[in-house]
């Protein structure tokens, strides 16, 4: 349903990885620029990311637009963007976790809130382009209970297998069996 005809539907959470380089600052920030034109002028939602040297890391949700087609207006050459529609429910969480650490496991910052091309500081107060509450309000109703819980879920030790499924550079739906038999690739419906 969503892989064969784009990725489409009304609030779909996507990754998206664009593997076009960002080798300095001046890149990236051009580019976080530009991310942020794309969110406003098509109104897609973007609760995490991570702009890294070798690619840049998108968390976005879609209203209802084709998401390969707001990249491909974002960049004209999207062959470098690899796709995954993932289950909100079961992957958010552990997806900003995934984006926020990026910088870090890579030796780009010490702590996720002191890399600057990165939305974990914003989830700590500081402003910027990421809609933090979209993975906040999973933790708690109330915001500090909510950011207390995060930093928690941030300081858990995060086993290898739980990096595999964002980090493996292919197009791929996750999530529960339901929600793999509605979107799969494979599906003809």
């Amino acid at each position: 349903m969503c892989y064969n005809g784009g990725m489409f539907f009304n609030n779909a959470h996507c990754l998206v990885t664009d593997n076009s380089p960002l080798p300095d600052a001046a890149a990236r920030d051009a580019y976080l620029e530009a991310l942020a034109r794309l969110k406003a002028g098509l109104g897609l939602q973007l609760p995490a990311y991570a702009l890294l040297p070798d690619r840049a890391l998108l968390y976005f949700v879609t209203p209802g637009k084709d998401l390969r087609q707001a990249m491909r207006e974002f960049k004209p050459d999207t062959s470098r963007c690899k796709y995954k529609l993932l289950q909100p429910e079961k992957y958010s969480a552990a997806l900003a976790r995934f984006l926020h650490l990026a910088p870090v496991k890579e030796g780009l910052a010490a702590r996720p809130e002191d890399y600057k091309w990165s939305s974990a500081a914003r989830y700590l107060g500081a402003e910027g382009i990421a809609d933090k509450g979209l993975v906040l309000d999973t933790f708690a109703a109330d915001p500090a209970a909510a950011l207390e819980a995060y930093r928690a879920f941030m300081a858990e030790e995060v086993p290898g297998k739980l990096w595999r499924p964002f980090a493996k550079n292919r197009d791929a739906v996750l999530g529960d069996r339901d929600f793999l038999a509605e979107h799969s690739p494979h599906n003809n419906e």
